[in-house]
């Protein structure tokens, strides 16, 4: 099974001025701005990525599921195996499966479809950790897992979790893109002089990321609404790529505007 890597950025203008941003100490905005400009090849890659598509298929299925007669037997149907009484780090482990057992029919990971992976994993945990504090994390009953899940059910609610995913799946193709940059430019005399600091930097481009995705919950709110009537409570695979590609043209757009907006 071959492991498709997104590449090296090339050496291009725009890439040196990523490097020469952080060098001179922009702030964030700038610099996440022009690491989509120099990265935008790989960021539109996204798009035909079969991984990435999966889980956004797989978020979707989610809400659908709760409209169910049988959440957990609907679930399965799509490949998520969650047992009927299982744990929260469980149903993690579901969702990994999975994606997983996708990529292996389908010429295995890409970089880009393993952190989709990981953004849609941490994404329902953050979701859903909350609404089971009143039940054990590690011996959830079926009904408590299916009242979790039935949460996804609502448009807002799915909105919320698309806003998390995608949030997380920018912050952590960010870090992707400019992790080797940042560690350049770590020590005395350089941009980060301790761990410390470059860790605040790693922290405020997260909360860039999370701040942005705020464009997002508002049109997955819509946007699952409208499909889920439209299409009589079945979403196809066609409209969930459709969304899948606006949904992160949404994210690019919005992370472009952040850094003028900044900078007037």
């Amino acid at each position: 099974m071959g492991h498709i890597r997104l590449g090296q950025l090339p050496r291009s203008r725009k890439w040196r001025d990523v490097v020469e941003l952080i060098a001179a100490g922009a702030d964030v905005p700038q610099v996440a701005n022009a690491t989509i400009n120099a990265a935008d090849s790989a960021f539109s890659f996204v798009n035909n990525d079969s991984g990435y598509n999966q889980a956004v298929w797989l978020m979707t299925q989610l809400g659908l599921a709760a409209g169910q007669e049988k959440p957990l037997d609907y679930l399965r149907s799509q490949g998520i195996n969650i047992p009927d009484n299982t744990s929260l780090p469980g149903v993690a482990v579901a969702l990994t499966e999975a994606l997983d057992h996708h990529s292996a029919a389908n010429g295995g990971h890409s970089d880009l479809g393993e952190l989709a992976q990981r953004a849609l994993v941490d994404a329902v945990i953050q979701r859903m950790e909350p609404k089971l504090r009143q039940q054990s994390l590690f011996n959830m009953q079926a009904n408590d897992t299916q009242q979790a899940l039935a949460e996804f059910r609502k448009p807002n609610e799915f909105g919320h979790l698309s806003r998390e995913f995608y949030s997380r799946l920018t912050n952590e193709c960010m870090n992707y893109f400019l992790s080797q940059t940042l560690a350049t430019n770590l020590g005395a005399g350089q941009r980060f002089p301790t761990t410390n600091q470059m860790a605040q930097f790693e922290q405020a481009l997260s909360t860039h990321c999370r701040e942005a995705s705020a464009i997002v919950e508002q049109f997955s709110n819509e946007w699952f609404s409208k499909h889920r009537y439209e299409e009589k409570g079945n979403i196809s695979r066609e409209s969930v790529q459709g969304f899948a590609s606006w949904a992160l043209k949404k994210m690019k757009d919005e992370l472009k505007a952040g850094a003028k907006a900044d900078g007037q």
